[in-house]
């Protein structure tokens, strides 16, 4: 996370170029978003979990099995739109186009996203979709956040399905394609 948030400040520098990367936890972790407190999530915590604050928004993630990934980019660069909900969209559907072979995963509707009952302190990203995140069936399988400042934008996922090595790298040349397109 702390690579997250020092890499945000990088781009919006100009030191740094638009960075994608993947990554894994590699223990047990639970990370909450930068709006939320470690007194409010701590007692969610499973014994013997890592516990971490991101530097971008959203609920309280449980990281075991789940592949991660971060997008830095600056404002205005890219495929980017200005708009947060079109910056889903757009990174989404990358990972759906690149991912759904079987068509087992589609994009949460506007209708889908249905306020969660949970207090925002304590709110968890996998209970309920808000729109553009992945499903599996019913399932939740993608969500994400983001912090946008005025020269730079971060976006943070958890996709909490196994991927492959080979499914990575397909992941990989995805990004690096759409990325590409617009440069």
């Amino acid at each position: 996370m702390r690579y997250d948030a020092e890499l945000l400040q990088r781009v919006e520098q100009g030191s740094e170029t638009s960075t994608l990367r993947f990554f894994r936890f590699s223990r047990p972790t639970v990370s909450y978003g930068r709006l939320q407190k470690l007194r409010d999530v701590t007692a969610l915590v499973p014994t013997g979990w890592e516990v971490v604050q991101r530097p971008t928004g959203g609920g309280i993630v449980f990281h075991q099995d789940d592949f991660c990934f971060s997008l830095c980019w600056k404002a205005g660069s890219g495929p980017m739109s200005f708009r947060p909900q079109e910056q889903y969209r757009w990174i989404h559907s990358v990972v759906l186009d690149a991912l759904n072979e079987e068509k087992r995963m589609r994009m949460a509707a506007c209708c889908e996203a249905v306020p969660s009952g949970e207090r925002f302190a304590v709110r968890t990203c996998f209970q309920n979709p808000v729109r553009y995140d992945l499903l599996r069936g019913q399932e939740k399988i993608l969500g994400g956040a983001l912090r946008c400042t005025r020269r730079a934008t971060l976006y943070q996922g958890a996709l909490q399905i196994l991927i492959s090595p080979k499914q990575e790298a397909h992941l990989r040349a995805a990004f690096s394609s759409r990325l590409n397109e617009n440069r």
